[in-house]
């Protein structure tokens, strides 16, 4: 195997040193162009040595320019307290149960959240489709409503409740 190896590779070395014999239609795929290893290499240790560098420096700045912006880490005690959804204080357990409110503005979100994932992508290929695109359009958006009729049933739509 290794006889194999080096024959192919003096082969494409005595292809190298005689370009005028070989002409463009005889020119082996793997032959070797004339550039050094070093051109070829070069351009992508570059890149990512400065893929990894300016994201570093990156940082490093922002930690210095910040420790010099703002001085010592603050260390008031009421930073470490917990505070979530605009209350000082956290009440209750882990265990209980939120208001239905919560569910309903969640699938609320859903279904907003749905029509645009689903209208956009209809909306590029809308040429293509003809009348059947309107016709798939026309059920996503009666099933759509459905769920919109639910939210508006349930009161979810009512934000001063």
């Amino acid at each position: 195997m290794d006889a194999a190896i080096v024959g192919s590779l003096a082969q494409v070395l005595l292809q190298a040193d005689a370009p005028a014999m070989a002409g463009p239609a005889q020119a082996l795929p793997g032959a070797h162009d004339g550039s050094s290893v070093f051109s070829q290499v070069f351009p992508l240790t570059m890149l990512l040595i400065l893929g990894v560098a300016v994201p570093a420096a990156l940082l490093i700045a922002n930690y210095v320019l910040s420790r010099f912006a703002h001085g010592t880490r603050n260390t008031n005690p009421a930073r470490n307290e917990p505070y979530e959804s605009g209350l000082a204080s956290i009440l209750g357990t882990a265990g209980e149960r939120f208001d239905v409110k919560f569910y309903l503005i969640a699938m609320l979100f859903l279904a907003f959240d749905i029509e645009v994932a689903f209208l956009y992508p209809w909306a590029m290929h809308f040429k293509l489709g003809g009348w059947g695109m309107v016709g798939a359009l026309v059920v996503f958006l009666v099933l759509l409503e459905v769920g919109y009729l639910y939210l508006y049933k349930k009161g979810a739509l009512d934000w001063d409740k």
